[in-house]
């Protein structure tokens, strides 16, 4: 049997063969069954056995096995002691390492009695060594610091125990005295230890001085030596100098307890590294490269990446490196590149969480290699890189991508047996988190029992309580009996229901809630449903209605302030206030919004830090007063709830946040922002008085959520301050940032300056900022609430009284106090995003804005930068961020100095800022683009055309990477819509410089209408359209001059389509954001202060844009023309129509709407019921309209119906001129058209009448009284008027009366046209001629009669004013060259003229020696009298000329050369006076000295000296008859 077992047992060590062990165990167990009847085995085969079982791992069989050898009473022998070192490491195995240090000792005791006994025999001394080893290993859970000081005794006795039998593995006793001493010194005996170093320090020496080093470390880490020996020591070798500053540097470190790297750190480890790589005393290789990595390592805890670069780059060039430094070299890379890629991982974008996996799966396989090499220290060093990347990525969204990796982190660690308990702890409860959610209960239990093993006490509570819920849901079908229980276990069904299931879970979230406070969170419910509590006590109205809510939310909130009083002072609520916390964030999660709140309050009972608080006692609170719904820690003195747990302190934090949040929602429920005044509901048209009670107390309610949201967030940041965590304190900056957007954009920042001071406060209270990005952007927030009106303007003025000496007032103390306050602000928060100090700089977007509040301060207090444009005397040292900052400050002095009150700042050129700029590396396409828009705008206001091209062009060349930054930007300020909108002030910029530099050259002129056309696209994705208009105005303007050739405007068309297109289209949604803006225009209303005013909150009714409508008017009537050209009469009508419907009542629809007319008559539809709905817009606008139909008319049908509807419209008195008008205009048609003579002489007759009866008495009086009663007219003309209409040849009113130039014109032309129509040879024909003579003459008469009038009266009173100040009546755009030339002619008519004279030439001498005097040209130019020549008289002034040049004809005709003078004097003051036209002028002037010639009088003639100038044509003129007569010719070729 013996020999059997031998044989089993052998096998098992050769191939670790379980069935030959299974026999050999069977075989031992039975001959121990039967020893009383058989032979008995030897000893040794029971502990033979149990070794093998135990290297396979079958513990049980190793424990029998031991059971039965002891039972024997076996010898002290070597086999005894091979059973004690078995049954300890047995006993190691089922010892966790969160076991009592009591089990670990017995484990223990087994290793020292096989010592003890292995070292009475020298033939066992080697089990001596055995021994140690495996007590080590089973004692390893002891070997951190606060528990090793128990392991003194044993590890004394072990290190003593191989002194005594010499062993001579020196390097494994020099291990355990290191270690010895560091138990020693857990212990606190400090002398024991410095004593017993010094031993050790011999013994280390003496036999393994490649160890010294490393307990030379622990001498300088313990200060085991004084610190002159210890220097005195690494004297003598760089190594240990190399060693002592390293463990000096992270002793001082440790002792000042900061997060920040200073400046003086730096330096201190960039001296260990010259000292590493310039010293030769260091030795080379392996010893080298340790303490390379030691330093890279150290470097990146302390987040000096510079340092770390440097050893990282040395490390690449080491020739000697292990596997293990290797590997360790790889973390520090991955380390590395996080540490660069440190402002983007923190804002959790896409590519950064992509990035970090990356590294992690790097790591993992590096990982994988060292398990497989079987490298340890690798394997450690690797698990803690690899921890640290996952911790990030530990969100609820995101963990789930490193489950693998975390879940072979944790089985390596196990298998290595590490130390690092309290990271397994942490990756198993990970992981447990991770399984929950994914719903493997089982898989979570494990995680969460290993957890708890491992768990040293720091998470118990959090670790237990996590298992009974775990628990609890294991038992689906038993309900607990604690109500708590009861309550975890539904919000645990809860939290288990799919999202995408429908199901209502309120009725649940209420049940837990009823479960934790069974009558008081009803209670709490009920202060927001208010509908089914009111009984009207108010008044039935809205506004009474509003009042109840506000009165019953206040007196519900008031019922919780005693509910812990109620409480048991001895009930421990750390349970509760979990269960509370959850049930708020799953409330918050669904959007159950009244559970969210009511959970929220309870739990914040419990805060008892909240009246501490800091409050906020300027204008915020002042306008956002505290309300009776606070929490209840806002009391003085801590409720006896308070919890004070750090765990806790976090969680209270969140829920400070969830409630501010739920608190918002329930303003916006209301109507309001958060911060904003109260309104009524939309739709509720009622008016409300400042002083109603009602509106008082639901404002004053309001405005305390505001308050309650405002102090929740700020209380959030405190408890991040009060736990040292500051990502709360971070978070509560960006909840209150964002939740202010609105009240930021509107620059509301005096009312948010205490709210973002307490920010400021606390951010520069932590030590470490991780997102210094919004701790700048908030430290602008403040400065600009401090540099805000009035306080700048006090500023101002001390700035000014005290540079340019003018007596202003003093400033107020405070609010100069105030700007230096924001300037230093500003500066710090300049430095701090420059990064100099963290290495860490903050995009160069949230750095424009400080710097434009940096430039605008100094305005203020008239601080000059300067033309080199310093931005601090120190430099800095990014100059990439200097270099931009040097540019973005220029482009704000050009900015600033538009302001013309305040100081002018030095600034470079425009040229050199372009320089500048093209030199600058631009972190951010936006803000790059951004600066080069502005450059351009400031260029094209300099008219300096080719740096706008420069300009422009950099700009437009940015689209794509501008487009990019919006996604890839770790800060994104900007939206698409700005980018956009600057791309298409680019692009009209550059259209309008190409336009302005195209020279006459029309190819280059399209060019630029296509690029201006570029910016109106680029205006329509902003979705704004006053930029849509702003763009499509400037292509209109350019787009003009082409406007006069066909062949231009057919090429314009598809281009003013697709304008007229995008204008459309954004009319159309600009309508739906429009009601938009008007609804939350409303919500920003506030009272009007006056007491008996009333606000009505209605919203106002949309208004359309004029400028808009003006264009699309202008572009549309231009396309049709451009239809029309080509004849495509449909296509324009269609165009008409569609626009006509869309566009509401307004004068560009009736432009377009008479253009659609028009365009009816030429197509020769019928146009009555158009010309019905004009009839709204007066008698004269149909009347116009009926009489450009006439015009347009086709046939003579059409153009007969439309001139008698013309006529027939004309009604009133007040529109007998035009009636007039339109009457000799019918004449001369019908005449023109072959109609009866007599049918065309009726309506000139007619019209006669007209004129004839309005003068001379109801035209003088309507001139001298127009607001005379109307039956006085009546009379007067029944009195005066007494002859029937058409009388013809006779005139019997006295000629004398007729004084109004307007109707002698008239009458001149109605008998020129009279004469026109009757034979040459009639009797008629010559009369009708001499009366047209009679009234040119009266004109003459009355018109000079009134100029000496006028002239004399000027004389008397003032001296004759100067054509400019007579240009102001009469035409605006007079040449000034004219103006000064007329100037000195009157100068010198005055002169030559004592007195006046208002005589009309009376003989045919007279008249051909008669100038008009330039004193009375100017008269005429500058009078609107009625009774004077001028462009009131003569409206339609080339109308007047064809009638004069008809009737000089007419009387030449008959021989009457005699007659013409006057008529051709008075055409010639029209031509020069009236119509400014110097041609004709000279034409007619020759055309009196032909006829003076004619008649004898050449000599006589004042033109006759100047005839040769006379025949010249001005060059205007000219070019202008070239351009008319070039359109005429190309209009036939379309």
């Amino acid at each position: 049997m013996e020999f059997d077992i031998r044989e089993h047992l052998v096998k098992v060590q050769e191939s670790q063969d379980f069935e030959a062990l299974q026999s050999a165990f069977c075989m031992i167990k039975d001959t121990t069954s039967a020893e009383a009847s058989g032979p008995r085995i030897p000893p040794e085969l029971y502990v033979m056995c149990a070794e093998n079982a135990l290297q396979m791992e079958h513990m049980q069989m190793c424990f029998e096995c031991l059971n039965m050898y002891f039972e024997g009473d076996p010898p002290h022998d070597q086999f005894f002691c091979r059973a004690l070192m078995c049954q300890g490491q047995l006993m190691s195995l089922f010892v966790s390492p969160a076991k009592s240090v009591k089990d670990i000792k017995e484990a223990a005791s087994d290793f020292l009695r096989a010592i003890e006994i292995a070292k009475s025999d020298p033939s066992t001394h080697f089990l001596v060594f055995n021994t140690s080893v495996l007590y080590f290993q089973g004692v390893r859970p002891l070997l951190q610091p606060g528990l090793c000081h128990h392991l003194v005794p044993s590890l004394k006795q072990v290190v003593k125990s191989l002194e005594e039998v010499d062993d001579q593995d020196h390097s494994w006793r020099a291990e355990l005295m290191i270690q010895l001493i560091k138990c020693i010194l857990d212990s606190g005996e400090l002398e024991d230890a410095a004593h017993y170093a010094k031993v050790t320090e011999k013994f280390i020496k003496s036999h393994t001085p490649y160890l010294y080093p490393g307990f030379y470390t622990l001498q300088v880490q313990e200060k085991l030596l004084q610190d002159d020996k210890l220097r005195k020591i690494n004297s003598q070798c760089t190594s240990l100098k190399v060693i002592y500053e390293i463990q000096q540097f992270k002793t001082g470190w440790k002792e000042r307890n900061e997060k920040m790297l200073t400046e003086e750190d730096s330096v201190k480890l960039r001296e260990i590294f010259s000292l590493l790589v310039d010293s030769a005393k260091v030795s080379a290789g392996i010893c080298r490269v340790t303490f390379l990595l030691e330093l890279a390592l150290l470097s990146l805890q302390v987040k000096d990446q510079e340092v770390a670069a440097d050893c990282w780059e040395q490390l690449k060039l080491a020739e000697e490196v292990n596997i293990d430094q290797r590997i360790m070299m790889e973390c520090v890379n991955c380390e590395i590149n996080l540490l660069k890629k440190r402002a983007k991982m923190n804002n959790y974008s896409k590519a950064s969480v992509e990035a970090r996996l990356k590294e992690i799966e790097k790591l993992d396989q590096w990982l994988e290699a060292a398990v497989k090499e079987g490298r340890p220290k690798a394997v450690q060093a690797l698990c803690a890189s690899q921890w640290h990347l996952c911790l990030p990525l530990l969100q609820h969204n995101l963990r789930k991508c490193i489950k693998m990796p975390l879940v072979k982190l944790a089985l390596v660690l196990e298998y290595t047996q590490s130390m690092s308990l309290e990271m397994r702890c942490e990756v198993h409860s990970e992981l447990a988190a991770i399984e929950e959610e994914e719903g493997d209960l089982k898989a979570t239990l494990s995680h969460l029992e290993k957890a708890l093993l491992l768990d040293s006490g720091t998470y118990r509570e959090r670790l237990s309580s996590a298992l009974h819920l775990l628990q609890l849901r294991r038992t689906p079908y038993q309900t607990p009996a604690c109500p708590l229980d009861k309550a975890a276990k539904i919000m645990q069904q809860v939290r288990d229901i799919p999202p995408h299931q429908s199901t209502d879970r309120r009725p649940l979230l209420v049940s837990v809630g009823l479960l934790l406070a069974p009558f008081d969170f009803q209670t709490a419910l009920d202060a927001d449903h208010h509908t089914k509590f009111f009984a009207g006590s108010l008044g039935p109205d809205p506004l009474a209605m509003l009042a109840s809510k506000a009165q019953h939310h206040s007196t519900c909130v008031e019922k919780l302030n005693d509910y812990l009083d109620r409480q048991s002072e001895d009930t421990d609520n750390t349970v509760r206030v979990k269960l509370w916390v959850t049930l708020a964030k799953t409330a918050r999660k669904l959007e159950v919004w009244d559970v969210c709140r009511a959970a929220c309050r309870f739990c914040l009972l419990y805060d008892g830090g909240a009246g501490k608080s800091a409050e906020t006692n300027s204008e915020l609170m002042k306008l956002l007063p505290k309300s009776k719904t606070s929490i209840k820690g806002s009391s003085s003195q801590p409720c006896s709830g308070t919890l004070k747990s750090v765990e806790l302190l976090h969680l209270l934090a969140e829920i400070c946040f969830i409630s501010a949040e739920a608190t918002v929602q329930q303003l916006l429920e209301e109507g309001v922002h958060l911060n904003s005044p109260a309104v009524l509901p939309q739709g509720e048209k009622v008016q409300v008085a400042e002083d109603d009670q009602r509106w008082i107390l639901y404002r004053d309610w309001i405005q305390s959520l505001s308050s309650y949201a405002t102090r929740c967030f700020l209380r959030g940041g405190e408890i991040g301050v009060e736990i040292g965590e500051r990502c709360l304190v971070e978070n509560a900056a960006i909840y209150l940032w964002n939740y202010n957007t609105h009240m930021l954009a509107a620059e509301e920042y005096k009312l948010l300056l205490p709210t973002f001071q307490n920010l400021v406060d606390m951010l520069l209270r932590m030590k470490d900022i991780s997102n210094l990005t919004m701790c700048v952007m908030v430290c602008n927030a403040v400065t600009r609430g401090l540099m805000i009106q009035p306080v700048c303007d006090s500023v101002r003025s001390s700035a000014k009284g005290r540079h340019s000496g003018s007596k202003h007032g003093t400033p107020e103390a405070a609010g100069l106090k105030d700007v230096k306050k924001a300037l230093e602000l500003c500066e710090y928060a300049l430095h701090l995003s420059s990064g100099d100090t963290t290495g860490e700089t903050v995009p160069i977007a949230v750095r424009k804005l400080v710097l434009t509040s940096w430039v605008q301060i100094k305005q203020l207090l008239h601080q000059q930068i300067g033309v080199k444009l310093d931005i601090f005397k120190d430099k800095s040292d990014n100059k990439e961020v200097a270099a931009m900052s040097r540019v973005l400050v220029g482009l704000e002095m050009l900015n600033c100095n538009r302001h013309p009150k305040l100081m002018d700042f030095s600034v470079p050129s425009l040229s050199t800022l372009a320089g500048m700029a093209s030199e600058c590396s631009w972190l951010d396409a936006v803000v790059e683009l951004q600066v080069w828009c502005q450059l351009a705008a400031f260029c094209h206001s300099a008219e300096d055309h080719s740096l706008v091209l420069l300009c422009t062009e950099k700009a437009l060349q940015l689209e794509k990477a501008a487009e990019d930054s919006l996604t890839t930007a770790p800060c994104v300020l900007y939206e698409e819509t700005a980018v956009n909108k600057m791309l298409s002030s680019a692009a009209c910029l550059r259209g309008l410089s190409l336009v302005c530099t195209s020279s006459g050259n029309v190819d280059r002129y399209r060019e630029a209408l296509k690029v201006i056309l570029s910016g109106v696209s680029f205006a329509e994705k902003t979705g704004s359209q006053e930029l849509c208009v702003t763009a499509a105005g400037h292509f209109w303007n350019a787009c003009l001059p082409l406007t006069q050739s066909p062949r231009d405007k057919w090429w314009l068309k598809e281009h003013l389509e697709k304008i007229l297109n995008i204008l459309l289209h954004i009319r159309k949604s600009a309508s739906v954001s429009h009601l938009r803006c008007t609804l939350a225009h409303n919500l920003r209303t506030e009272e009007t202060p006056k007491k008996c005013a009333a606000t009505t909150m209605i919203p106002s009714e949309d208004v359309e844009d004029t400028k808009e409508l003006c264009l699309r008017a202008n572009i549309i009537r231009l396309l049709v023309s451009i239809y029309m050209d080509k004849e495509d009469f449909a296509r324009s009508l269609k165009l008409l129509d569609n626009t006509i419907s869309e566009m509401t009542p307004s004068k560009h629809r009736l432009i377009l709407f008479k253009t659609r007319i028009l365009l009816k008559v030429r197509l020769r539809e019928c146009i009555e019921i158009d010309m019905e709905m004009l009839h709204e817009e007066g008698e004269e606008c149909c009347s116009a309209m009926w009489h450009q139909a006439a015009l347009c008319g086709i046939t003579l049908k059409q153009q007969l119906t439309c001139y008698q509807n013309a006529i027939r419209r004309l009604t009133s008195k007040e529109f007998e001129w035009q009636k007039v008008n339109l009457l000799l205009e019918f004449g001369g048609w019908l005449y023109s058209h072959n109609f009866p003579k007599s049918d065309a002489q009726l309506p000139v007759q007619w019209a006669i009448d007209i004129l004839l009866h309005l003068e001379p008495n109801k035209a003088l009086i309507h001139y001298l009284f127009p607001y005379i009663d109307e039956s006085v007219l009546k009379h007067i003309k029944t009195e005066q008027s007494k002859s029937l209409i058409g009388v013809h040849g006779q005139f019997t009113q006295n000629l004398s009366s007729l004084k109004e130039v307007r109707t002698l014109d008239q009458l001149t032309q109605a008998h020129t046209l009279l004469a026109i129509m009757e034979d040459r040879t009639s009797p008629e024909h010559q009369q009708s001629l001499l009366q047209a003579y009679t009234f040119v003459l009266q004109i003459w008469q009355v018109s000079l009669a009134t100029a000496s009038e006028i002239l004399s009266e000027m004389m008397k009173n003032e001296p004759i004013p100067s054509p400019t100040d007579a240009s102001k009546k009469g035409k605006k755009d007079r040449d000034k060259d004219k103006d000064k030339e007329c100037d000195q002619n009157v100068s010198t008519e005055d002169e030559e003229m004592p007195t006046v004279d208002e005589s009309v030439p009376s003989t045919l001498k007279e008249w051909a020696h008669y100038v008009c005097p330039e004193y009375m040209r100017q008269i005429f130019k500058a009078t609107d009298s009625p009774h004077c020549i001028n462009k009131c008289s003569f409206l339609n002034q080339n109308l007047s000329l064809f009638y004069l040049r008809r009737l000089e004809r007419e009387l030449c005709s008959l021989s009457l050369d005699h007659l013409t003078l006057p008529i051709l004097h008075l055409a010639e003051i029209i031509s020069l006076d009236l119509l400014e036209r110097r041609s004709l002028s000279d034409l007619y002037r020759l055309r009196i000295v032909n006829t003076c010639v004619e008649l004898g009088f050449g000599s006589h003639s004042p033109y006759q000296d100047t005839v040769q100038s006379l025949s010249k044509i001005q060059v205007n003129e000219q070019m202008k008859c070239r351009k008319e007569v070039s359109l005429s010719e190309e209009r036939p070729t379309r």
